[in-house]
């Protein structure tokens, strides 16, 4: 086994072309796995979909997401959380547990405990709500389509895809779609997962181009071509855009011989399933052949369930596709659009001969290119479907119901279809290769180059001619531990900042799991400043159980000018300064020093210091979560109050702690908890 080894100090970077294993550091837990749970002010009887909002984002509040260790850990972990398993993901070693209380309160009861993996837990986050809605729909587009809108000439009118409502595809003909066409690449067998509302698969135009789906809210499969609209019509809007028919009636797809799977994510009333659900819905959709995942949908809230299911869907070889949002905004918290190694889709408008980002469409450093998103027709479930729309109307020819709608919903599954094209040509090609091409065969719109509302620009059939890249995308892995390399740091933030190999301005981020790892999975080869920081004190974004309790106890790192071509792996080792000073203290006082990451029984977890003839001690040299004990040999006559200071990382926190009459010790806390994070150094 080759693997080449670079010593950077702190850093150090691993290339291999074969898997690389990790050793995962076991963590303990004082407090039972048998004890519950408890709180006076219950919360009970939630329906499923009751939300509240947490830091302005919504969630489900009865329910919680939680990584587990051991599968045979899962009882323990519903016992501690007074729960039942409501969904379970072995691929992922997550489970959702539904919860008698609110999911912020257990999660921030379960952080003042310590670390909780003596239960079997990685981590426990919300499951956040999102959303889906196009900028607008209507059975007549938002704009009066004039010849000179659509691109066609003054003086006439020539069918460009030979489909009867070819007039209003303004779209096919701005790309050129033909251009891939007449090289015989229509999207053959390529399959295409739509994560939406579900699809209608009884419109003429989807007839015969639905394969099995499925449904993870009841986990149940989806029947081929049957009708599974069951969130409303934007997920049948969705699936015509990638592959209707090119059979001469109503409207044609960009891949009109891809096949279409549904995954519904946006079920009954159109409500979003939750992360864990969506997560499910990507794994079946993974393992049952899909080769692309189209999303038109998203919303704020990092969520690692979901992160680890599209790196698990990137691994594989599976190109996702998202939508950048209607919000007319410029953003970086929307997700999934922010992941790393997807490709974010803009909208864009074409008005009589001149192509541009439209009005609602988001902006966002990671965008890769605009699609047509304004005044899309598309098919819509049939009269009598679970998702009928009376935005929609009847095409003569064949009996199909149609609507227009606008958004970046619409230029994500324009995309989509593009992929499944090069990927007809290109079977075996990477994601990253994938949206590379895309990138590099795109029309420049708005400011000339590449920019946060357009990307690399409007994409173009042209990319199928384009041959498929040996360089510019690679993998690569964070990996943080303590100094000593003894335990992995969940939670730390990993933002990539630089420029790619082709001379884009490039931001990724991504948090460590409870490995301690940090993937960004088919990304841009670069060079990047890598910046480090962590673990968050105010960790509620991804609602993961929080690792250090005091800003004091974060560490921040950076690491310039790392040059990024062949997938590696980064190991970053944090490093702490502490020590402990007391005032008045008993003549025989010790303090112990127990460190919560290892069993109770484990001799190794304590360390004893002799206070009787000192008052401070510096343990920087110590690693792991500690509580910290002051101790005395015989029982105390009488109270006995302590006070002092820590200082981490040169910050000083007061402490305190009293030794009650009649017992022999006490913990030594500030006003944030009892538990204190240090990393080590020399």
């Amino acid at each position: 086994m080759n693997i080449n080894f670079v010593n950077f100090g702190r850093f150090k970077k691993y290339s291999s072309t074969i898997a690389i294993v990790f050793i995962v550091a076991i963590f303990f837990l004082l407090y039972s796995c048998t004890n519950k749970l408890t709180n006076s002010n219950n919360i009970s009887n939630i329906s499923d979909n009751t939300s509240t909002q947490s830091a302005q984002k919504d969630y489900f509040s009865d329910r919680l997401i939680v990584g587990y260790e051991d599968e045979n850990k899962i009882p323990d972990i519903l016992n501690l959380l007074d729960g039942e398993i409501i969904l379970h993901i072995p691929e992922l070693n997550a489970v959702s547990v539904k919860i008698k209380q609110n999911a912020e309160y257990v999660i921030n009861k379960l952080s003042k405990m310590g670390d909780i993996s003596k239960c079997g837990i990685r981590y426990v986050e919300l499951s956040y709500k999102r959303y889906l809605e196009p900028a607008y729909k209507s059975k007549e587009p938002e704009v009066s389509l004039s010849k000179e809108l659509i691109g066609v000439s003054h003086f006439a009118y020539a069918n460009y895809t030979g489909e009867s409502l070819d007039f209003y595809l303004w779209s096919h003909r701005v790309v050129n779609i033909k251009d891939a066409w007449n090289e015989n690449l229509f999207g053959d067998d390529i399959v295409v997962a739509v994560l939406d509302t579900g699809v209608d698969g009884t419109n003429p135009d989807l007839q015969g181009q639905i394969i099995e789906g499925y449904r993870p809210l009841y986990d149940s499969i989806i029947p081929p071509n049957s009708d599974s609209s069951y969130g409303g019509s934007h997920g049948t809007h969705v699936a015509g855009i990638i592959a209707a028919k090119l059979d001469g009636k109503g409207v044609v797809g960009v891949a009109p011989r891809a096949k279409i799977m549904p995954i519904v994510i946006f079920d009954n009333g159109g409500w979003y399933i939750g992360d864990e659900y969506t997560a499910k819905g990507i794994i079946w959709a993974v393992n049952h052949g899909a080769k692309v995942l189209s999303n038109s949908w998203g919303g704020p809230g990092y969520s690692q369930i979901l992160k680890d299911a599209f790196d698990y869907a990137l691994e594989k070889g599976v190109t996702v596709v998202v939508a950048a949002g209607n919000s007319t905004s410029s953003q970086t918290f929307l997700y999934p659009a922010n992941y790393p190694g997807i490709i974010q889709v803009a909208a864009a408008e074409f008005n009589g001969g001149n192509v541009k980002t439209a009005y609602f469409s988001n902006g966002s450093p990671m965008i890769t290119v605009a699609a047509p998103g304004r005044d899309i027709l598309s098919t819509m479930p049939q009269v009598g479907s679970n998702g009928y729309d009376s935005d929609s109307f009847i095409c003569d020819e064949n009996g199909g119901y149609y609507g227009f709608m606008s958004g970046t919903s619409m230029a994500t599954p324009y995309v989509s279809g593009f992929v499944a094209l090069l990927l007809q040509k290109y079977p075996s090609a990477k994601p990253w290769q994938i949206r590379k091409i895309i990138e590099s065969s795109a029309l420049d719109i708005d400011e000339p180059g590449i920019d946060e509302r357009s990307g690399y620009g409007f994409v173009q059939a042209e990319a199928v001619n384009r041959e498929l890249p040996t360089t510019g995308g690679t993998g690569f892995v964070v990996h943080v531990t303590d100094y000593f390399g003894s335990w992995d740091i969940q939670s730390a933030f990993v933002s990539l900042v630089g420029t790619s190999t082709d001379n884009r301005l490039v931001r990724y981020f991504a948090k460590t799991n409870k490995d301690g790892l940090a993937k960004f999975v088919s990304i841009d080869s670069g060079v990047y400043d890598i910046f480090f920081g962590g673990p968050d004190s105010f960790e509620s974004s991804a609602g993961l159980i929080t690792q250090c309790l005091r800003k004091a106890e974060e560490r921040q790192y950076n690491f310039k000018n790392f040059s990024l071509n062949d997938s590696s792996t980064l190991d970053v080792r944090f490093s702490s300064s502490a020590s402990i000073v007391l005032g008045n203290k008993p003549a025989d006082m010790q303090i112990v020093f127990q460190n919560i990451l290892k069993p109770s029984t484990d001799i190794t977890a304590y360390t004893y210091i002799d206070f009787s003839s000192i008052n401070s001690y510096d343990f920087s040299k110590m690693s792991g979560k500690y509580y910290i004990k002051a101790e005395i040999s015989q029982p105390a006559m009488n109270d006995i109050t302590l006070n002092g200071t820590i200082t981490i990382n040169g910050f000083k926190i007061p402490i305190f702690g009293t030794i009650t009459k009649g017992s022999t010790n006490t913990v030594l806390r500030d006003k944030v908890g009892n538990y204190w994070t240090v990393f080590g150094n020399e």
